[in-house]
């Protein structure tokens, strides 16, 4: 699988919804809970906390394609659950890691991963072809970033790149100069289009959203990035 990682370096910037809709627009794609706060998606779509990663790490074996016995559905996006409690989480990253991993980059397709609030990546977000970081472009996101940044860089496999969410006094092109950072895009903060995700409303209103359309053209980006990686910048 290629495996896009998301995650945030500050706050709450919907990188659970965000992982939602790029795999629904990138259409080959299971998002992987990897948050090591807990899961939430079990419980946010009335999913069974099995079958899932904990399954999906107990059955070891070789066949690559196996995954697909051990994801839910959440609206329609093929889903792999993690626990929700956070002790659980960390135990079974920290046991099983490197064998889900392996599994998951062995098979077809593309894995989006949700990293929720990043502190030190898992083995399947270290073992990423692109880490993009969710940041609200406001002065306390981004020296967030500024300090979280380097080591990031360090501790992934692939490249590191920035989606911005919602307005701020920062643009694209002001933090790729100050940053040497790609910002390979933008997405807004539609809480109401999050919500109807969420709480599955009508998905014409949903395809029609800018978070939507926005998500789509991200998807589309990082498409591109795979295809012709992105150079590493140097700090």
């Amino acid at each position: 699988m290629r495996v896009v990682s998301l995650g945030s370096v500050r706050g709450a910037p919907g990188v659970t919804t965000s992982s939602l809709l790029l795999a629904s627009a990138l259409g080959d794609a299971v998002v992987v809970e990897a948050d090591l706060d807990g899961g939430v998606l079990a419980v946010r779509y009335g999913l069974g906390r099995e079958p899932g990663l904990t399954t999906f790490a107990a059955a070891g074996g070789d066949d690559v394609g196996q995954w697909t016995a051990h994801a839910q559905s959440a609206g329609g996006v093929p889903v792999m659950v993690a626990p929700d409690a956070a002790t659980t989480c960390v135990s079974m990253w920290r046991s099983a890691g490197d064998r889900i991993t392996r599994q998951l980059v062995a098979a077809d397709g593309t894995a989006i991963v949700d990293a929720g609030r990043l502190r030190t990546p898992v083995p399947l977000v270290a073992a990423s072809d692109l880490l993009l970081l969710l940041v609200c472009p406001l002065p306390e996101h981004l020296v967030a970033l500024v300090h979280q940044l380097p080591a990031l860089r360090a501790a992934v496999s692939g490249t590191v790149g920035v989606v911005l969410v919602g307005d701020g006094p920062y643009s694209a092109d002001d933090i790729e100069a100050s940053l040497g950072v790609r910002v390979l895009g933008t997405l807004p903060d539609d809480r109401n289009a999050a919500e109807v995700l969420r709480n599955g409303g009508s998905r014409t209103r949903l395809a029609r959203s800018r978070l939507a359309r926005s998500a789509t053209a991200l998807a589309g980006q990082i498409d591109l990035a795979l295809d012709a990686p992105l150079v590493k910048v140097a700090v």
